[in-house]
């Protein structure tokens, strides 16, 4: 070892006059030269040291340097001086769950920035918020409404926005939980004041705005400007369904279903021609519920006293309010005849302007409270916030990696320490060190979004198994968004959750319903807001008969079969005894085992589990006084929870299935295909023409839309009668999704 070590060292290190004095050894006592190897062996190993250590002094500094610079840099963007006003256009805004890569929606890059559609996710609108409501140098928020157009999943979306500005409003308090409406979170600071903010609309008429979500999310702002020309609609919560009895015995088409559940109304819309009395009680509770929630919005919002229902039943039946009925009945601060907001940061140049300023604008506007004198958009401030955390991340990342070391070898952590990053904080600032951060633990939040079919079935399984083999993830966050689908898919993500090793926590969204709660049931801990519409446990399946449709066009259709089950599917075979009864005992098995899940995860007996299922569908506000959810609250709400039972309190946040954009999408392909380029260029092509089909594909079917797309894809295409799906047994919450899942499932199919 002393031979290999020695001469090693001495051909790279050693000065040249050292070689030749190593000749001159030879002659020297075995023991001396021994010792005298040993020595030069040394030398060469503290000289080669030194060497090292100044190498990676050398490189750490110009990392660190590095970094250094950039956090700078970001810290430079959002400004140490200047007060600003984070500006969010919530008419340019498409609210999504999750961001869908789509060639179609990259063409909104051509459009200029003022009439660009901006697709946000939810967590992406709260995270924005909450970040400004602790930056100290964001004053205000400016929420401009436009004409209309702010697009929302659902009710649930316009809460979780509405919580978030909460935690904005009161930022001079500390929230504990900062997605939950109630007050018992929030602790007084010792300084600080509440920072105002600023919501402005042409009007809030416009007919897009179903619900008055627009008007709903501005209430949640501390000053309400209406253009002083603008209208206020406060029309009330509509639910309306056709039905397609008539229209289907017309072109000689039946449909034979079998349910469970007397309030399950999906597959009303093809057996009735107006509402059963289920189906009515079922539906005007929801509107009733989703009513009296936009009632206690506006009457605490407003400040309203003595505001009871008989005033608010008058509201409903005045109509369109103009902007000065509005302003008098309190239901907005201030008529502007323009947008105030360049005003507004005009008057807080100098004394004199501000002066000028009050008297231009009278009381049509608060000057005094709002002190921004320059503002930041709503993309730059997130884009800026993700450099951020990125750069967090990855810094914490090397910190955990430094630890590692540092354990392993205390000659590294001396090494450290001399150059500056002493243990345990190493990279990271003193007054940002966490020592949870080190642990390098993850929550994982899998989106489960859509109709339940085997395609939503296979990417969450995919992510779970992922999940499944990562030590790093403590909790999983599973965020639904679904009124179900297959029975079969919802199985196979339910047994796939329950085979996870790690605790399970349901976000439940606008709306997780059916095939959705029958997912949740493998949960250990359920969320929803009180918008949220969840429950409807029960099955049923259609058979659907086309022979009077063939019959019409004159096509007879003969079978041969080796049972009297093998054309069960086969919609142009009449429905018979034995299948009848072997589609109704297929309904009853499942819906016993639906009702068997819920009983199992909620702690109930059967009988208490009949009384809530049958199909009835509930908002989280009756969910969770009936035991079918645990808490109320949004997706921030969820993840604090993992957050505080299942990781030290800073575990990272990851998503998934994970999205790749189109030109990761295209590289993938590229590296991945095989047969060269020109197979390559072949897939790319398909994925284009693919885009093109899909954006031709009715995405979101109503009730007309889809039954007028089915008749015209039977009539146009026989190979429809193949592939479309009936009598399989379906965990669909209303008509309007069990239409769209047969259609879109046969139209992929076809494609």
């Amino acid at each position: 070892r002393i031979q290999l070590f020695d001469t090693d060292l001495k051909l790279k290190v050693l000065p040249l006059e050292g070689r030749f004095h190593r000749m001159s050894e030879l002659t020297k006592p075995t023991s001396r030269r021994v010792k005298s190897r040993i020595q030069y062996a040394l030398q060469g190993f503290r000289s080669a040291s030194t060497t090292a250590f100044a190498l990676i002094g050398l490189g750490a500094t110009a990392y660190f340097a590095y970094e250094y610079n950039e956090m700078n840099e970001v810290k430079k963007k959002l400004g140490t001086d200047d007060k600003k006003v984070l500006v969010v256009p919530f008419h340019r805004i498409q609210l999504r769950e999750k961001k869908k890569r789509s060639f179609d929606f990259d063409r909104s890059w051509f459009s200029s920035e003022d009439d660009r559609m901006v697709q946000v996710e939810v967590q992406e609108m709260v995270k924005v918020i909450h970040a400004a409501a602790q930056d100290p140098n964001i004053v205000a928020l400016y929420g401009n409404f436009g004409e209309g157009g702010f697009r929302t999943g659902g009710w649930a979306h316009v809460e979780e926005i509405r919580n978030a500005m909460k935690v904005f409003r009161e930022s001079h308090r500390i929230h504990l939980n900062p997605n939950l409406s109630h007050d018992k979170v929030i602790l007084r600071r010792s300084n600080g004041s509440p920072k105002p903010s600023f919501a402005y609309a042409d009007t809030f008429s416009t007919p897009n705005d179903k619900g008055n979500k627009d008007y709903l999310v501005a209430c949640a702002f501390s000053h309400v400007h209406m253009q002083k020309n603008g209208e206020l609609q406060l029309f009330g919560i509509s639910a309306s369904n056709p039905f397609f009895r008539s229209f289907m015995e017309k072109y000689g088409i039946k449909a034979h279903v079998f349910k469970h559940g007397k309030y399950k109304n999906a597959p009303n819309i093809f057996t009735e021609t107006q509402y059963t009395r289920e189906h009515r009680q079922n539906t005007q509770n929801l509107v009733d519920q989703l009513d009296e929630n936009e009632r206690d919005i506006i009457v605490n919002d407003r400040n309203f006293r003595g505001f009871d229902p008989m005033v608010w039943k008058m509201i409903r039946k005045h109509g369109t309010f103009t902007g000065l009925q509005s302003k008098k009945l309190g239901l907005v601060d201030h008529l502007p005849p323009l947008d105030p907001l360049e005003n507004l940061l005009k008057a807080n140049k100098d004394d004199e302007t501000k002066t000028f300023m009050k008297e231009k604008w009278g009381n049509e506007t608060d000057i005094d409270k709002f002190q921004a004198v320059k503002k930041i958009s709503f993309a730059d401030y997130k884009s800026i916030l993700a450099k951020r955390e990125k750069l967090e991340l990855r810094n914490w990342k090397i910190n955990s990696k430094l630890k590692k070391l540092a354990d392993r070898s205390s000659a590294f952590e001396s090494l450290l320490a001399v150059l500056g990053f002493p243990a345990p904080i190493y990279n990271i600032r003193q007054e940002e060190f966490c020592e949870a951060k080190q642990e390098e633990e993850k929550i994982a939040i899998i989106h489960v979004e859509g109709s339940i079919n085997d395609a939503v079935a296979r990417k969450t399984v995919a992510s779970l198994r992922k999940i499944k083999d990562d030590p790093k993830v403590k909790a999983v966050v599973l965020r639904i968004e679904t009124p179900g689908g297959s029975v079969v898919s919802s199985e196979t993500i339910l047994q796939e959750c329950k085979d996870l090793p790690q605790p399970i926590v349901c976000s439940m969204a606008n709306v997780c319903a059916s095939g959705g709660y029958y997912i949740a049931t493998g949960c250990n801990r359920i969320f929803a807001l009180p918008t949220t519409i969840t429950g409807s446990i029960g099955v049923f399946a259609v058979k659907f008969d086309f022979t009077g449709l063939a019959k019409k066009y004159g096509i007879s259709v003969d079978h041969i079969t080796s049972g009297p089950h093998a054309a069960t599917y086969n919609p142009f075979h009449p429905l018979n005894k034995l299948v009848k009864m072997n589609l109704s005992q297929n309904v009853d098995r499942t819906y016993e085992h639906f009702k068997s899940l819920v009983a199992e995860s909620r702690g109930l007996e059967m009988n208490e589990v009949e009384s809530l299922a049958q199909g009835r569908v509930w908002t989280g506000r009756e969910a969770k006084e009936n035991g079918l959810v645990d808490e109320l609250g949004g997706l921030e709400r969820a993840i604090d929870f993992a957050q505080r039972n299942y990781t030290k309190g800073e575990a990272e946040v990851e998503r998934w299935p994970k999205t790749e954009n189109t030109l990761e999408h295209v590289k993938k392909l590229m590296e991945t295909t095989k047969g060269g380029m020109l197979e390559s260029l072949k897939l790319i092509a398909n994925m284009l023409q693919n885009d093109v089909l899909n954006s031709r594909k009715p995405a979101i079917l109503n009730e007309y839309d889809a039954t007028k797309h089915l008749v015209q894809t039977i009539l146009e295409n026989p190979k429809c009668a193949e592939t479309f799906h009936s009598g399989n047994v379906l965990l669909i919450m209303d008509e309007s999704s069990a239409l769209s899942h047969h259609v879109l499932e046969s139209y992929e199919q076809l494609i």
